[in-house]
């Protein structure tokens, strides 16, 4: 709590600066390629936000963020609420941003993203949100094709007077326009695809990232925390899934979290692989991939000055699990074969 007292001082102080030095434009490539985290002002009717959560419409909200480089931006922006089970269960939802605005340029190619928040504004809840950041970040290690993030340090602010400012972590999720592009592929979309009509060496890292993670809530037929590309050179291929939503898994475990009473599971943190039939060579295959980025993958998490011990603890403590398993060759035709679903 001290830090985050002694950041909100920070910005309070960077914020009311009228020396730094202004960004014309933001480079959206740039953007999600910088691993520093960006500070960042939120100005809106904080209040509307807390109590409209089902609200549809977007709301006006000005931004001043602080890049890491010490230069400055601020703009008009448009936000509104988004997602499901947060808005019953959260203080504030995920957000929508909407940073195109004719009247202020300078964010305008970040385009429409979405704004993952704390559920409180207690210290169990930022950890819980850097947690599901690094899972972004672990998830970029395996594939190439997986949502790029940004995180934020934000300080909320009600234009209204009506709720005490407030600061927390948040980040930004790329926009799946912008991921198929550097894939060289086009985003699908309402267009229902069987698990057997879907690249195959892809989707079987996907599986055995969901399992590593904890993951149960997501289908790819049903574009259930599931996004598809596709070659866009090549469009009658078979398409790409991209896995995004990261919180209701078991290496994020947070507060609200509990698995879905038809899976037969106790706790988050119980491990069930969804992944549908592979031989055990297209297996093998793909866990060669996450032996390798093993290291890379604890590094990740010991090396984030922003989570606290415990969580690293947890963290590591869940992975140490998967690794076992998939270290043991002879255990994976049981786990990731014998136990698949059928197509």
């Amino acid at each position: 709590m001290k830090y985050k007292k002694w950041v909100a001082i920070v910005i309070f102080f960077i914020f009311g600066s009228p020396c730094m030095a202004q960004i014309k434009k933001i480079d959206e490539k740039k953007f999600f390629r910088d691993e520093q985290p960006v500070e960042m002002k939120l100005s809106t009717d904080i209040k509307s936000l807390l109590l409209e959560k089902t609200a549809l419409n977007y709301v006006n909200a000005s931004i001043y963020c602080r890049f890491p480089d010490s230069t400055v931006a601020e703009g008009q922006v448009r936000i509104r609420p988004r997602g499901h089970f947060r808005k019953d269960n959260c203080r504030l939802t995920p957000l929508t941003i909407n940073f195109k605005n004719e009247g202020s340029q300078v964010f305008s190619k970040l385009g429409t993203l979405k704004m993952v928040v704390g559920c409180g504004v207690r210290s169990m809840d930022d950890q819980a949100l850097l947690k599901e950041y690094l899972v972004y970040k672990i998830y970029n290690l395996i594939t190439d094709m997986s949502f790029r993030v940004r995180l934020l340090y934000v300080n909320y602010h009600d234009t209204r007077g009506k709720v005490k400012p407030y600061s927390q972590y948040a980040f930004l999720i790329e926009d799946q326009d912008d991921l198929a592009k550097r894939s060289k592929c086009k985003k699908i979309e309402k267009v229902r695809f069987s698990h057997d009509l879907i690249q195959r060496d892809q989707a079987t890292l996907v599986y055995l990232f969901q399992y590593m993670i904890g993951n149960t809530d997501w289908s790819i037929p049903y574009y259930h925390n599931i996004k598809l590309i596709v070659d866009k050179n090549d469009t009658l291929s078979k398409p790409y899934p991209v896995a995004y939503d990261f919180d209701m898994t078991g290496l994020v475990n947070p507060r609200y979290g509990e698995p879905h009473p038809d899976l037969g599971l106790k706790n988050l943190t119980d491990r069930l692989y969804r992944g549908h039939k592979r031989s055990v060579e297209e297996i093998e295959a793909a866990v060669k991939i996450f032996l390798e980025k093993k290291e890379a993958i604890y590094s990740l998490i010991k090396n984030c000055i922003y989570l606290n011990n415990g969580s690293k603890k947890e963290m590591t403590s869940f992975l140490d699990g998967f690794f076992d398993e998939i270290e043991n060759k002879k255990g994976l035709k049981k786990i990731f074969v014998d136990n698949a679903l059928a197509q």
